[in-house]
């Protein structure tokens, strides 16, 4: 993390309790930060984001396969239809 990331995030730090809050992160970073609490803070961010994005990857998996098994169900369905 250097200066231009700071002057860009513009984070709220406590420099005692080690807090660091990300609450003015400019639209354009299309990163929807969460308030973050402690020095552990940033690993409990980090795990928590790695499980959501596991989740959409699954859902978008899953969702392929149902249109593949769509898919070859009216392939079969043509395909019997047509007594081939």
């Amino acid at each position: 993390m250097g200066m231009p990331w700071l002057a860009r995030h513009n984070p709220e730090i406590d420099w005692r309790t080690g807090e660091v809050k990300i609450t003015r992160c400019p639209e354009k970073c299309g990163k929807q930060w969460k308030p973050v609490q402690g020095k552990l803070g940033w690993k409990r961010q980090k795990k928590e984001e790695a499980k959501e994005e596991a989740v959409k990857k699954k859902e978008e998996k899953d969702k392929k396969k149902k249109q593949k098994k769509r898919k070859t169900m009216e392939v079969k369905k043509v395909a019997k239809e047509w007594e081939i």
